[in-house]
């Protein structure tokens, strides 16, 4: 139960496999049952936790549209609680995007496409990913919020 001015957040560090959504949806929700029995309101995971990060040209395989199955599928994860986690959103355009979704009461509450998308050292998503142009925050029953992926972080206009 929802209790306003109160949020348990339970952070889940997970070892995804690598292109094998099933396997990490399964995690999840392991985590997540974990999570909630231990009185955590929110679980979130990493970055691309449903689908493990170095993708590469896994990305068309891995990505789910957000009027398909696979991802109605996620929702039931938030019947107990709220959770955030990342994956791969492909647009009715075919781009693709790295995202975290936040999820409540099963349904989607707010998706975040990455915005900046790092290109340097052993990591190079913009030859895989399309990035977003603005972040945006929304309401939960604990008060405004916004997410961020990684790199975003890094970067002032985020904030």
């Amino acid at each position: 139960m929802k209790t306003p001015g109160r949020l348990t957040v339970a952070l889940a560090q997970t070892d995804s496999a690598l292109g094998d959504r099933d396997r990490n949806l399964t995690h999840h929700r392991d985590w997540v049952g974990r999570a909630v029995e231990a009185g955590a309101d929110l679980v979130v995971f990493p970055e691309l936790s449903l689908t493990g990060y170095f993708l590469k040209d896994l990305v068309p395989e891995m990505a789910m549209t957000l009027d398909g199955l696979a991802i109605r599928e996620l929702y039931a994860l938030s019947t107990e609680g709220d959770v955030g986690l990342g994956t791969v959103i492909e647009d009715p355009d075919h781009r693709y995007f790295n995202a975290s979704l936040y999820l409540s009461e099963c349904e989607l509450v707010h998706l975040h496409r990455k915005v900046y998308l790092p290109t340097y050292g052993m990591f190079d998503e913009q030859r895989y990913f399309a990035s977003d142009d603005r972040f945006r925050s929304f309401n939960t029953a604990y008060g405004r919020v916004g997410l961020l992926a990684c790199e975003d972080v890094w970067h002032l206009s985020s904030a």
